[in-house]
């Protein structure tokens, strides 16, 4: 089946995103530790966020764990950078996080500052761009995770208050009009869901069910792709994203 339904959302909505200016920022430190803050004054915090092509856990005042585990459970560096068996890792590699495997045989991968569980019958197919896939045996249903930074500060911000009006004009402008949209109150938060029935849709048959939403800044996406009809994927959302 092909994959490239994720990372063409992904170009299209930054190559719209380039349109708006970007506003850099500065590391800064005092006597408790390191920040990250944004030209206009705002400063990261709440979670995962990188910088210079370094992903970086920062607390809820902002300043950025170091050399310790995060509360998502996974290890920085002594400069602060998200590292695997040692090795510092870079954008492009952000949704290809550490899997770890739970009793039941299931995988949960880092999605952002949440963890996403793989859903019982499915197991890694690939990594694209950016982008992490599952297949189930027969790779008949395809579930694809991508996260990609947005710009801070007013760009960022700007994206965040009419972020509805954008991914509506993004799937249009990309896929197509949408079938069906839903606006859903999930466990993680607000998600925009567009769902798709047409048979063809980039070459993977059978339908589509997109779920979308800004969120600290990143453009996160989660698509089902396939034989989804009888797939309960708003109940894969709510009890696999924590």
């Amino acid at each position: 089946m092909k994959k490239g339904i994720i990372t063409g959302i992904a170009v299209c909505f930054m190559t719209a995103a380039m349109s708006m200016t970007a506003f850099a920022g500065q590391w800064q430190q005092d006597g408790t530790g390191w920040w990250y803050q944004n030209d206009d004054g705002s400063y990261l915090n709440n979670g995962w966020n990188w910088v210079d092509g370094k992903c970086y856990y920062f607390m809820p005042d902002g300043y950025c764990l170091k050399g310790t585990q995060t509360p998502d459970g996974y290890t920085v560096d002594e400069s602060g950078a998200w590292v695997i068996d040692g090795v510092v890792q870079t954008q492009g590699t952000e949704a290809q996080a550490d899997t770890q495997s739970q009793g039941s045989g299931q995988e949960t991968v880092a999605f952002d500052n949440l963890t996403f569980t793989v859903p019982s019958g499915f197991t890694f197919d690939s990594s694209s761009d950016g982008s992490n896939y599952y297949s189930n045996g027969d790779e008949t249903i395809l579930i694809g995770l991508m996260s990609q930074e947005l710009f801070s500060g007013e760009a960022a911000q700007f994206i965040d208050d009419y972020q509805e009006q954008v991914l509506d004009e993004l799937m249009r402008s990309q896929v197509g009009n949408a079938g069906e949209k839903a606006v859903k109150q999930l466990p993680t938060g607000t998600w925009y869901c567009y769902t798709y029935q047409d048979n063809t849709i980039q070459g993977i048959p059978g339908s589509m069910r997109a779920y979308m939403r800004i969120s600290q800044d990143r453009l996160q996406l989660i698509v089902f792709a396939g034989r989804i009809s009888g797939m309960d994927t708003d109940g894969i959302m709510s009890s696999a994203l924590r």
